[in-house]
């Protein structure tokens, strides 16, 4: 440990030799500090004095001090898992297949769907986060969603240095006639982003009349959501200020009314896409209930995979054997029957 990471050490557990945290703290019975093992046995060697106040000893022993080792050992674990915390808060969303040397490595499949009517940039804001800012293909033209679609992916993170969170991401029509299939997706989702126009006020009311009140009636009881206020580049350079006036301060009253954060977002510019995705997960990650139902499902989904039995691969050349086979037992069969009527 350096001398830059030692600020924040307690005073106590550094050695006053080597000026590290001590892993074998000894105490020095005359006079009193403790020491890191190794280095107070060095300085005996060749000094008959403390090294503290440099007084002459009259009793070199020294003891081990359990109490000060454990202290330390617990301040060190403390401090590992606040580095693999920030560590984690750093993860990527990945548009891939999780890695191999990640596949023996237990999952956590978190489900996150996007809420709200037609046209608000629902398929946008998804096509962003699988393609990026550069892609041609977030800006072109789609057709009306008629069905939930579904995407893949993986945090390039551990969680709790140990769990592959995946994410599978449901875009969710918009359109009245085609809610009878949300239904499944309200039921099992763990987070909604819950997407407005924020050019078009209705879409805001359509999420405080149907989208957010069908989530808490078909929803988990500990669904997360964040409202979305979506092409805020046109909000901005479109929209007068009154209007711009009327809609946020009915979208800050809805989201403060339900305890749920805001992002304005533009899938033109980039803007807050990958921040609403991360903001959503961890709120996911640190609602306790709502983990112990993701570890829950998990696990019986990663037991019922082990106990299923493999299926025994077969090649295409015993697959034609066996055919050619059954093709000869047939005609051999056929033949006989032919000679007992002739």
């Amino acid at each position: 440990m350096t001398s830059q990471d030692t600020l924040s050490v307690p005073h106590d557990f550094i050695c006053p030799i080597t000026r590290e945290i001590m892993q074998n703290p000894v105490l020095l019975i005359e006079d009193g500090h403790s020491y890191e093992l190794y280095a107070i046995e060095h300085w005996l060697q060749s000094h008959n004095s403390s090294p503290i106040t440099n007084k002459p000893l009259d009793d070199r022993r020294f003891v081990n001090n359990f109490n000060l080792k454990n202290a330390i050992q617990e301040y060190c674990t403390r401090q590992k898992t606040i580095l693999s915390s920030n560590q984690f808060l750093t993860f990527n969303i990945r548009y891939s297949r999780v890695p191999i040397a990640w596949n023996n490595k237990p999952k956590l499949n978190i489900r996150l769907s996007l809420l709200g009517s037609s046209n608000t940039g629902k398929t946008t804001l998804s096509r962003y986060l699988q393609c990026g800012l550069q892609s041609n293909f977030v800006h072109t033209n789609s057709s009306v969603t008629i069905g939930p679609d579904l995407h893949f992916f993986y945090l390039d993170q551990l969680y709790d240095d140990q769990y592959v969170i995946t994410i599978q991401l449901s875009d969710i029509p918009g359109m009245e006639r085609f809610e009878s299939c949300c239904d499944n997706h309200f039921r099992n989702c763990h987070g909604a982003f819950l997407i407005t126009d924020s050019t078009d006020i209705d879409t805001l009311e359509r999420i405080e009349l149907h989208w957010y009140k069908q989530l808490q009636l078909k929803g988990k009881e500990h669904v997360e959501s964040i409202l979305v206020c979506n092409k805020i580049d046109i909000f901005e350079d479109n929209c007068d200020d009154n209007y711009r006036k009327i809609f946020l301060e009915r979208a800050e009253y809805f989201a403060s009314l339900h305890d749920m954060p805001i992002c304005h977002t533009s899938a033109l510019r980039g803007d807050n896409i990958q921040f609403m995705f991360k903001q959503l997960i961890i709120r996911i990650l640190q609602n306790e209930s709502l983990l112990q139902q993701i570890k829950e499902n998990s696990s019986m989904y990663n037991k019922s995979l082990f106990r299923s039995e493999p299926i025994s691969p077969t090649s295409s050349i015993q697959v034609l054997l066996k055919s050619s086979s059954r093709q000869n037992d047939y005609n051999s069969s056929s033949s006989g029957d032919c000679c007992l009527f002739a």
